[in-house]
This record gives structure tokens, sequence and C-alpha cells, in this order.
């Protein structure tokens, strides 16, 4: 399809834009609809609307301070926007809200308390105190953090700032391994693990939508389910757009 600006400039879309929106195959229509809504970033519009906002609602979204990137974070832990603004109120992130939502606990990845005996012992198996040793100071940076997976990247000699950052989401050694070969970092694994699913289930239901592996990573990474980006992919949107959202999120 060869790109024609006629269209958006009758729609008044600045020639500078105009190409923009056309990359992100949005119409001329959609394109005005957006800017009307206060919208004039393509990427973000496409991000507002996988995360089922319209150019209708998204006043309601920026209103409650509520950013593209969040609506789609809360859109991938199956909350509506009535649901979501509403929690996000009461000072709730979507994955604390998910975990409350089906009976579990949130675990602050942050929490202050001591990490009790079993960090005691974690120290013991680290060499004592010899503040030089590498395992001893990958210990105690992870506070209370489960023993076991600690033990994990110890065994495994996987003790620097990236095994820290698997580690702080309690994702076990092996596991970060299987996440990290499907293209994921912690954060974007720790949504998998909270719905229920492991590596290996991602993996098959992207592959059974028919999406790429080389690109798995970069479409789920940006939020969107496999029937999503499949929806995406047919509309013209490339795995490197994908990317684009993945990247606005930051969610390391």
């Amino acid at each position: 399809m060869t790109f024609d600006p006629a269209p958006y400039e009758a729609a008044g879309i600045p020639p500078a834009e105009a190409h923009r929106w056309w990359t992100w195959r949005l119409s001329p229509t959609q394109a005005a609809t957006w800017r009307r809504a206060g919208i004039t970033d393509p990427a973000e519009a496409t991000q507002w609307a996988t995360a089922q906002v319209t150019p209708g609602t998204v006043g309601r979204c920026l209103s409650a301070g509520l950013t593209a990137a969040e609506a789609l974070l809360w859109h991938e832990y199956e909350f509506g926007l009535d649901d979501a603004i509403a929690l996000k109120h009461q000072g709730h992130a979507p994955d604390q809200a998910y975990d409350l939502k089906h009976g579990r606990k949130p675990r602050s990845l942050d929490d202050p308390t001591a990490p009790g005996d079993a960090f005691t012992s974690l120290m013991a198996f680290a060499g004592g105190g010899d503040p030089r040793d590498r395992a001893q100071r990958f210990i105690a940076r992870l506070g209370n953090t489960d023993a076991l997976v600690i033990f994990s990247y110890c065994g495994a000699d996987w003790v620097d700032d990236e095994a820290a950052a698997w580690a702080r989401q309690n994702v076990d050694a092996p596991t970060a391994r299987m996440w990290q070969e499907l293209g994921l970092r912690p954060g974007e694994a720790r949504r998998h693990i909270q719905r229920g699913l492991n590596p290996m289930g991602v993996a098959r239901a992207w592959w059974q939508a028919g999406i790429p592996f080389e690109e798995t990573a970069s479409w789920a990474g940006a939020g969107l389910t496999p029937e999503e980006a499949v929806a995406q992919r047919a509309k013209g949107v490339t795995a490197e757009q994908a990317e684009t959202l993945r990247t606005l999120r930051d969610d390391r």
C-alpha cells in the first residue's frame, strides 16, 4: 500500500504527522478522532486502543491520571476501565489488584521487614563474613526473597544484577532461564506468572496463534495477548512497532 497524504491532510492531519499515522495503520478518520481527544502520537493511540480505550473514553483515563501504558497493564490483568480507575484511586497497582481479586495476599517486592532465619542460613551458605564474597553480596541485596529461590541462583553461580532482578520476582534460576529464552524480562514474566502461566504454556499459546517465535517477546512484552497480536499483524502492524510499544511501557 502506497502512502497518500491527501486524505490525512483533508482530515486536518499536519503533513509532518500524516505518515506516522499511516505507518501505524490508523486511517485519517481514526487519526483525526484521536487528535480531537488530545492524543497526537499514533503509538500512544495504539496502546490506548489495545487497552480497549476509545477516543470517547480516553478523557476519563487522563483525568484519572491513567497513562496509556498503565491502561494497557490493567487490561492485561483483565480489569475493565471502570475497575482500573477505581482501583488506581484506591492506591492499588494492577498486579496487587489481581492478587486480591484471586484471593492471594500481595507481596511487596520492597518489603523492608527482616528476612529472618532463612536469610541467616543463606549468609552462612555464602561463606560467612567476607564482604567481598559475590554470593554474600547477592544474598544481602534480596531481603525477604524466598530462600530456596536464592539458593537456586547461588548454586548456579548466577549472582549478577540480572539474576537479582529475576530473584526479586521469586522466580528460581532454571525458570528464569526459560523466560529469558522467550525473550521476556522479569517484570513481563511476573505478569504471566501471576496469571498462572509458565514459560512452556506461554510459548505454546503464541505458537498456536501462529506468531513467529522471534516476534513473541515484542508482542507479549507490549502487553498484547496472542489473539490481539494476530489482529494487529493482520492490520499491518509490525513486530518492530510492537517493540516500540514495549519500550514505551519501560517494564523491566
